[in-house]
C-alpha cells in the first residue's frame, strides 16, 4: 500500500478558521469507533474536548474533534486493532496512532521501510506514555477526511 503523505496535517498549528469550522467530533472518526467497537470492544475515552495536549499548552488535536482515544479490552485486541488501523489508514483518513502502552506513535508521513511509521517516545508517567496502565490508543484523522461519514465497511470494498 502506498500512503498518501501530503493529507498529514498537524493540528496544533490550526488556525482560527479551523476553530470555528472543526466544533464537534469528526464524522470520520466517529465512523471508525463505531466499527473498532464494534469488532474489538473496549471503552471509548473521548473525541471532541477543547483543551491543551497531554503535558502541554498547544491545543490537542481533541479540540478540533480531529482525535479519538480508545482503550482496549486487552492488549493482544490493542494490537490487532493497531494493524488492522495502519493497513488501511489510506482508506480511513488516519494519519497518526499514539499507543501509549507501547510507548511509540505511528505517523503515515514516516512511511519508509526501515521505520515502519513508527517512532519510540520517551516514558512519560504524566502522559502514560510507556506506562503498563495507558492501555489506549489515540487516533487521529486527516485534515482531508475530517468530515467523511462514510461507513467503514463500505470504504473496504
Amino acid at each position: 500500500m502506498t500512503v498518501n503523505t501530503s493529507n498529514f496535517y498537524n493540528w496544533q498549528d490550526a488556525t482560527r478558521v479551523d476553530a470555528a469550522r472543526f466544533r464537534k467530533a469528526s464524522p470520520n472518526l466517529l465512523a471508525i469507533k463505531d466499527y473498532v467497537m464494534k469488532r474489538w470492544g473496549g471503552s471509548n475515552l473521548g473525541l471532541y474536548g477543547v483543551r491543551p495536549i497531554r503535558g502541554g499548552e498547544a491545543m490537542s488535536s481533541h479540540s478540533y474533534g480531529a482525535a479519538w482515544d480508545w482503550r482496549y479490552a486487552s492488549r493482544r485486541e490493542g494490537q490487532a486493532a493497531i494493524r488492522w488501523l495502519v493497513k488501511h489508514s489510506e482508506e480511513l483518513g488516519i494519519q497518526a496512532i499514539h499507543d501509549y502502552y507501547g510507548g511509540t506513535i505511528w505517523r503515515s508521513t514516516r512511511q519508509a521501510p526501515d521505520k515502519g511509521g513508527w517512532k519510540p517516545q520517551p516514558e512519560n508517567p504524566n502522559t502514560g506514555m510507556g506506562q503498563a496502565w495507558a492501555k489506549w490508543l489515540h487516533i487521529e484523522t486527516t485534515k482531508s477526511d475530517w468530515g467523511n461519514a462514510k461507513r467503514v465497511e463500505d470504504r473496504l470494498i
